[in-house]
């Protein structure tokens, strides 16, 4: 694949005599200036990424995810929203972020670095940054806020990049999250093994095994919330529960695409064995129900 780059970049710059150049650089807007030859255009460009996320502060394989989701690192690329380059960025948002041609590969990907830097700052955290480069900050701060919904695309798109839902970044951001391009590699060895066979894995969805049963004894609108009215529902109780450890399991409202709830339930390996447990619980004083667990 990296010939196939460097053939097709060369071979653009000597048919129309160094128009354009042999190589695309950053402006010096926000520091040294860094370029990517279109010769050596993966190596470049998997340096570059590492650069401008380093100087922007912002997750090297996060942003170098994001823009292989939206361009698969073609710096010519053209959405049917009309969505130009390596960074796929709109006129009017090029225009307001001051990047001057978004076909200039490596400026782009310094003016992206530095926008997502700003929306994770603004947002609390690279899922909600990643809602508003594909839906539009105005949709990330419905998102927030409860008021909005998402477009499908911008649902897969968070998911694919982050390995989390888009619920999941709003109620519970995770605090540890691995996304390196590949474990057993450093990020520019993956980074360019990625930009050369075109394949891109999302991380693995992790999680405690979750039994099919659970005794269901309280619930909330977030996980503090429901840990909140389990210790409080669980007082006259609490000697059958001590050597147990509740599960909290998101499920959306039925109302809204954007809301649910957090159950606390206490898992069993059979329906029965979870009523069992329930009809103890009651004899004690405490609510309970059980339901079927499902991720």
């Amino acid at each position: 694949m990296r010939y196939v780059f460097a053939f097709l970049f060369s071979s653009l710059a000597s048919l129309l005599q160094a128009e354009p150049p042999d190589r695309a650089c950053t402006t010096t807007k926000w520091g040294a200036q860094e370029c990517i030859r279109w010769a050596h255009f993966v190596h470049d460009t998997c340096q570059l990424i590492e650069t401008v996320s380093t100087r922007h502060k912002l997750d090297t394989d996060f942003f170098a995810r994001l823009i292989w989701q939206e361009s698969r690192f073609d710096p010519f690329a053209k959405s049917h929203a009309n969505a130009l380059g390596i960074a796929q960025f709109i006129r009017s948002t090029a225009d307001l972020r001051g990047l001057t041609d978004p076909f200039n590969p490596a400026d782009a990907l310094e003016h992206s670095a530095h926008y997502l830097a700003e929306m994770t700052n603004r947002y609390g955290n690279i899922g909600l940054a990643a809602v508003g480069y594909n839906g539009g900050e105005r949709r990330a701060e419905g998102l927030i806020n409860g008021t909005g919904d998402l477009a499908q695309e911008t649902v897969d798109y968070v998911r694919i990049i982050t390995g989390a839902d888009h619920q999941t970044w709003v109620s519970e951001p995770p605090q540890m999250l691995n996304l390196d391009l590949d474990q057993h590699k450093k990020f520019s060895v993956a980074c360019q093994t990625l930009a050369q066979k075109r394949r891109l894995s999302p991380p693995p969805r992790r999680g405690p095994a979750l039994k099919p049963w659970g005794v269901q004894i309280a619930f909330g609108t977030s996980k503090q919330s429901a840990k909140s009215k389990y210790t409080a529902r669980t007082k006259q109780c609490r000697l059958l529960l001590k050597n147990e450890q509740p599960d909290y399991l998101f499920e959306k409202s039925r109302a809204s695409r954007l809301k649910g709830y957090y159950f606390a339930r206490i898992g069993r390996d059979t329906n029965k064995s979870a009523w069992e447990f329930c009809n103890q619980l009651k004899a004690s004083g405490c609510l309970c129900a059980v339901f079927r667990n499902t991720r």
